[in-house]
């Protein structure tokens, strides 16, 4: 495996990964995306309070 991105492509996909399931949907393919967005974004909750501030 191998990242090729950079702070000019930031984007530009690995090397070494030529499919990857989300939810068991294929989005990417033999090296290619599919186009399919299956799942959700993991969004951050709000930080728990500190025990020492309670």
């Amino acid at each position: 495996m191998r990242d090729r991105a950079t702070y000019d492509a930031p984007l530009a996909l690995a090397e070494g990964i030529d499919d990857v399931l989300v939810a068991g949907v294929p989005v990417l393919a033999g090296g290619e995306l599919t186009g399919a967005t299956p799942g959700r974004g993991i969004r951050r909750s709000r930080p728990s309070p500190n025990p020492e501030e309670v």
